[in-house]
């Protein structure tokens, strides 16, 4: 299972990555959007929560493998609101990468106790947070349309996505600002 999940996940990048060259961002981030999300539906597909043999491979699945794809869906829904909102101004674009570089930092302060938890790669409650969660169970927010389904579900779930999808972010606006401040220079 594992071996599929990571050729799946590689299939995923290189889509993703053929999708580079588009002139248009916003072309581009639908693009990739779509593709991730494509992805991680054909994992669902071919995935039975129901049948995991041990719970090392739940917990494998909730902690690591699921968020790989589900990540990715967020990094682009993050870049799809953001597109939205860049000012034209050089000035003001500035202004505005150097607020969203902050956005990583502020994801990580209001979470601060699982994503240390997480960072440090502590595992004694993994058998709590990362299994799939009951069919009563209610989450704390709404979850996203991509990730409701409670087959696939765990409740830290929107965290683990959350961290690597603003990890993912973060790069993405250190790069913006060191392409203006090159532009400056």
């Amino acid at each position: 299972m594992q071996n599929s999940i990571e050729q799946l996940y590689q299939e995923m990048m290189e889509a993703i990555k053929a999708k580079s060259c588009q002139p248009n961002k916003t072309d581009l981030v639908e693009s990739c959007f779509w593709i991730a999300n494509n992805y991680w539906n054909s994992l669902k597909k071919n995935i039975d929560t129901t049948s995991f043999i041990q719970l090392s491979q739940e917990i494998d699945f909730f902690k690591n493998q699921k968020p790989k794809f589900t990540s990715q869906i967020q990094f682009y829904t993050i870049l799809t609101e953001v597109l939205l909102f860049i000012p034209d101004e050089t000035d003001l674009k500035l202004e505005f990468w150097k607020y969203e570089h902050g956005r990583f930092q502020n994801f990580c302060e209001r979470n601060k106790a699982f994503i240390d938890y997480l960072v440090k790669g502590r595992e004694e409650y993994d058998s709590t947070y990362f299994v799939q969660v009951g069919p009563d169970w209610i989450p704390y927010q709404q979850p996203a349309f991509y990730d409701a389904d409670k087959n696939f579900m765990s409740s830290p779930d929107h965290l683990v996505r959350g961290y690597l999808a603003h990890q993912m972010y973060h790069q993405y606006v250190t790069q913006k600002l060191n392409e203006l401040k090159t532009i400056e220079s």
